[in-house]
């Protein structure tokens, strides 16, 4: 934000609990292990016979391994060392195959016996097991089993380390080890016992979710949307893009007004009120914020047109609502957006199904729609259509690859949800996080004396640099005294604007109504001026077709500049101030074109 003078600096109105694109990176992604589907590269192995591949994996490819026990006596396992440290991850899909073994995953801290943790796993869907040494470094300790694909189990094991240096995936003969020989079980093997694994990954995040890796590991930062913890701190947003040319853009400062998310759970999509034949994990991967705190949501092996999840909404009857989420493939490729009257005879408000590669496409069959790609592989997609009644299902379905929403799950494959928002009005605003219950955000205000930037009086030209303007007759700046009786405003002319609406400039004077001009070619224009002297006004936008009014008086008490607002601090923009500025002289119709330009 930049003014021709700034002695003092213009007063911000903001709420807390809101998010914004800001500047910042984050790791996005992880995976530290090498060669993630091929176990008989890179990883050590000892008491194996064999490590075949090409079976059968979780998705139905062809990706898993056979670890087939020896008959020593010995440790059965195969291992990589590992520079790490934190909440460690590591996550293993196995089954049963040949014999009753057990599924033994191990991270460990130092050469010593103590400084290691392992978890056991059923392979038949039994409890599973935790144990560290007797003075491991490694702290909380946890473990979880998973149902997936093609019998496999999808196991996880989380601990806290302070620098882990090897990770194990060994067989073990007892579901409890006895003793804890370097997070490892040292027995017998009868030669002919083995276990099928596939898609191992190692992270730092806390991240079960599956990057593949060969001979390299996967690391991926994205741009971090950002929680605003502090009301009153103003909201600078860069433009999330990866297309490398406009990633890490400033747009300026954003302008909203109030909304409220009405979905009680924004991230915990497994606490919605319906979930059908899908199979949820929440805290799965890390979200657009940074966190973790995005769901991965899986369709079953049942043959259905129900594989989604279903909230119920309390609307208002014939009114505009936008349903948004963050998603990102993770097997599935395809979405569908949708809400409906939950009475007969169940009419549709919005409905779009999504593609989620590339920069994203979408096929609308009801309403309108929007897909964003946002970075780290997320896209906002978002409908908007009208509510029929006063209770209304929002609904996000997985499609197969043809885009039919009846299909047979492999179930493995799903996508990555978080940042979910259903809100009044015909476009989707910045995210409202929720947890529990619907949130509101306060409207947001800019302003500043205009004695502060410089300006006390006369002829005077504003120029700023605006983008967005949706939603009711949205403001890009107001000069005000604060009243309606001496104004000069620059705002879109309708009542539900958006992208397409030009921009329209007019003035009071003492309570007089001097008119108004519409400036030309200025719905997707950047750059906006205004120029006022008496009986000669002129407005421009991107440097193109001036036009004049010769009959507007001009106020001398205009004390107040406000961005994105009108004279009392609503109508907000919707969108991004980047610069203003304010001249204390009436420009000519060429420069207007020149600083517009």
């Amino acid at each position: 934000m930049t003014f021709s003078r700034a002695d003092t600096p213009p007063t911000y109105a903001a709420p807390s609990a809101v998010h914004y694109w800001s500047n910042e990176k984050h790791l996005s992604s992880e995976n530290l292990f090498l060669q993630s589907s091929d176990f008989d590269t890179t990883w050590f192995s000892q008491g194996l016979t064999s490590r075949t591949g090409g079976q059968t994996d979780p998705s139905g490819g062809t990706d898993g391994f056979t670890l087939l026990e020896d008959s020593a006596a010995t440790f059965h396992r195969i291992s990589q060392d590992v520079t790490a440290a934190g909440e460690l991850a590591l996550t293993v899909y196995a089954k049963r195959n040949a014999g009753s073994r057990y599924l033994n995953l191990t991270i460990t801290t130092s050469a010593s016996s103590t400084n290691a943790g392992l978890a056991t796993f059923d392979l038949a869907g039994g409890a599973t097991h935790t144990s560290n040494g007797a003075s491991s470094t490694l702290t909380n300790l946890s473990a979880t089993q998973t149902a997936s694909g093609n019998g496999y189990y999808k196991c996880v094991f989380k601990a806290t380390a302070s620098a882990a240096v090897a990770a194990n995936i060994s067989l073990s003969d007892v579901a409890t080890p006895a003793s804890n020989n370097y997070g490892l079980v040292y027995y017998t093997g009868d030669g002919t016992s083995s276990i099928d694994i596939a898609f191992a990954s190692l992270s730092t995040t806390g991240a079960t979710d599956y990057n593949a890796t060969t001979t390299q590991i996967h690391r991926a930062y994205a741009p971090t949307l950002k929680s605003v913890t502090t009301a009153g701190q103003p909201r600078f947003e860069y433009d999330p893009a990866t297309d490398g040319q406009s990633a890490g853009t400033s747009l300026g400062i954003l302008i909203e007004g109030s909304a409220t998310n009405l979905i009680p759970n924004s991230s915990a999509i497994n606490s919605w009120a319906t979930v059908g034949d899908v199979t949820i994990t929440d805290g799965a991967a890390i979200g657009p914020d940074g966190t973790l705190s995005a769901s991965l949501v899986r369709p079953t092996t049942v043959n259905s047109y129900l594989h989604y999840v279903r909230e119920t909404i309390t609307t208002v009857a014939s009114s505009t609502y936008t349903f948004s989420a963050y998603v990102k493939a993770a097997g599935h490729t395809k979405v569908q957006l949708f809400f409906y009257q939950t009475s007969s005879p169940y009419t549709t408000g919005a409905d779009t199904s999504f593609t989620l590669t590339g920069s994203g496409s979408a096929s609308t069959a009801v309403g309108s729609s929007t897909i964003t790609a946002v970075g780290g592989g997320y896209y906002r997609i978002s409908v908007t259509g009208v509510a029929g009644t006063t209770a209304t299902f929002a609904a996000i379905r997985l499609l197969d690859d043809s885009g039919s929403n009846e299909f047979v799950g492999d179930g493995y494959s799903g996508i990555i949800c978080t940042g979910v928002q259903f809100e009044l009005g015909s476009h989707p605003s910045s995210l409202i996080s929720t947890s529990g219950s619907a949130v509101t955000r306060a409207a947001e205000s800019l302003s500043v004396a205009t004695a502060d930037i410089g300006y006390t009086g006369g002829p005077f030209t504003i120029v700023s640099e605006t983008a967005g303007g949706q939603g009711y007759y949205p403001r890009a700046f107001t000069l005000t005294n604060g009243n309606l009786s001496n104004r000069v405003v620059v705002y879109r002319d309708s009542s539900s604007a958006s992208g397409s609406t030009n921009w329209l400039a007019y003035c009071e004077s003492d309570g007089s109504f001097q008119g108004a001009l519409t400036i030309p070619s200025s719905a997707s224009a950047g750059k906006l001026a205004v120029s006022y002297n008496t009986n000669d006004v002129s407005v421009c936008a991107s440097g193109g077709t001036v036009a004049t009014d010769s009959s507007a008086v001009i106020s001398d008490a205009l004390t107040t500049l406000r961005i994105g607002t009108n004279y009392i601090g609503a109508e907000q923009l919707n969108g991004h101030c980047k610069r203003i500025a304010i001249y204390n002289e009436a420009l000519s119709d060429s420069n207007l074109q020149a600083v517009t330009s």
